[in-house]
């Protein structure tokens, strides 16, 4: 009976380790994706960027070329599958700054369940180190 209780707290915590490895991965791709979103808001935001005549834009690769760029023309904007319609400025930057919102939403919750995930391992923890104790004082 006493092998079966620890059997248990060793699968749960197993299962409570493997989901706080998930959501450490979900939040690094959370992450990841808030900093092209702000990377893109501080462009689109930059006042002096129509005036600026040394603007470089990458092209992948770690290659660059130089651009112009009017902030009173539109923006090409994915919508999936290698796809883009045309957007005004205004409403990207109105769009990214609601994205931001949403991102640092869903990071806080991902952040809030895995510190609850990570105070149940830690107790589970916790109370295995205690019985594993009783038991060595017992032998």
């Amino acid at each position: 009976m006493e092998n079966e209780g620890k059997i248990n707290i060793s699968e749960e915590l197993n299962y409570l380790r493997s989901l706080m490895e998930s959501l450490d991965s979900q939040l690094s791709v959370l992450v990841r994706g808030m900093d092209e979103i702000r990377k893109a808001y501080a462009v689109l935001k930059e006042e002096g960027l129509s005036a600026s005549k040394d603007v470089r834009v990458s092209i992948g690769a770690g290659i660059f070329a130089k651009a112009k760029i009017d902030s009173n023309d539109k923006l090409f904007v994915p919508i999936g599958s290698d796809l883009y319609v045309e957007e005004e400025s205004h409403k990207s930057i109105s769009r990214l700054d609601q994205n931001l919102k949403e991102l640092d939403a869903s990071i806080q919750n991902v952040q809030g369940r895995r510190s609850e995930i990570s105070s149940r391992y830690n107790s589970l923890v916790s109370v295995l180190q205690q019985a594993q104790e009783q038991q060595r004082s017992k032998n």
